[in-house]
């Protein structure tokens, strides 16, 4: 099993675009391209290499190695669960789903099956994110931890749609949550106990929300997303200890420091400008899911890890939704309600 995958692209919008291309970065051949929009399935299809699928046929005859789904979030659980029972590995773009029950339901058919499913956080690939997290378990005792995704709002779909099922604490929220959890169990913190989240201008393109992840070390992240029109996108990870600072920055351009000190992460791939194939993790993503699923190595980022994102994005509008009040963790509050629908 050392040959490289088929990959069966489930989805035909731009992060299944990314997930082609990545795929062709690696040498991996494209077989298929499935969506609900033909015109889409085949633009894209012809842009990696593969052919346009119908669903159906996809499932009846599982027609390559790994499948990836890029579908609506609120379509996740239904997708990947028809895949699984089809034969395939499963990879889910963030979020893992819209609601928590939808995300049990996944978790559920996973285990029934016995494979598991791979979720896609990109970041937590991405070289600098990479190091840092290699790195952070090296400071010492933690005394700070924030992140940062600041960008212009989707010019292509409304964030609070039942499609996705939250603004942008979900939408953005899902990666800088990631990358904190992540950080924090490499640094020893454990998991988070509780969240309290304060959103400004709900629903608009200037929506805001800020997060305090609270963990049992007495250790509070900061996590601040939101919509900035017109504006670049301004995304960072930090961490600190008595004795050093860790600065991961994604955006605009990947630089991580060390006490201030640029650490040298080696020739950048695309010294022009940063690639989300490689500089942002997609192909070293991707490469690490196949060494998972050839050795059977267990790694952090599964369909569980993604349940866990979305347990924190869940009770952070809860949160929001109760004038930010502290909210315990793991959510107790209703599965089948979708982020948005918490505010109340």
């Amino acid at each position: 099993m050392n040959r490289r995958p088929d990959v069966l692209l489930w989805g035909a919008g731009m992060v299944a675009g990314v997930h082609g291309a990545a795929c062709q970065a690696l040498g991996w051949r494209v077989r298929g391209v499935v969506s609900r929009d033909p015109r889409r399935a085949t633009e894209l299809a012809t842009r990696v290499g593969g052919r346009p699928v119908a669903a159906a046929q996809a499932l009846s005859s599982r027609i390559a190695d790994v499948a990836i789904v890029a579908t609506p979030p609120s379509q996740h659980a239904d997708d990947a669960i028809a895949l699984l029972e089809a034969g395939y590995h499963v990879v889910v773009e963030a979020p893992l789903a819209c609601t928590l029950a939808d995300a049990d339901r996944l978790i559920a058919a996973e285990q029934r099956i016995g494979r598991p499913v791979l979720y896609s956080e990109h970041l937590v690939s991405a070289p600098v994110i990479d190091v840092l997290l290699g790195r952070v378990g090296g400071l010492g005792a933690i005394t700070h931890l924030s992140s940062r995704a600041v960008q212009s709002p989707p010019s292509w779909r409304r964030g609070t749609t039942e499609d996705w099922g939250g603004g942008a604490l979900f939408d953005l929220g899902v990666h800088p949550i990631g990358l904190v959890i992540r950080t924090a169990s490499e640094a020893g913190l454990g998991v988070p106990s509780s969240v309290s989240t304060l959103i400004n201008d709900e629903s608009t393109d200037r929506e805001r929300a800020t997060i305090k992840l609270r963990f049992a070390t007495g250790i509070t992240a900061t996590i601040l997303v939101g919509w900035q029109p017109g504006a670049g996108p301004d995304w960072d990870l930090q961490a600190s200890s008595a004795s050093g600072v860790l600065r991961g920055e994604l955006y605009p351009h990947p630089t991580l420091e060390s006490n201030g000190d640029r650490v040298d992460l080696g020739p950048p791939p695309h010294p022009d400008a940063p690639s989300l194939v490689d500089d942002y993790g997609y192909a070293p993503q991707l490469r690490r899911f196949w060494t998972n699923i050839r050795t059977g190595r267990a790694v952090p980022a599964t369909s569980g890890f993604g349940r866990q994102v979305l347990d924190v994005v869940c009770a952070a509008h809860a949160s929001a939704g109760t004038n930010a009040a502290d909210v315990p963790l793991p959510f107790s509050g209703p599965r089948d309600l979708t982020p948005h629908a918490l505010l109340g």
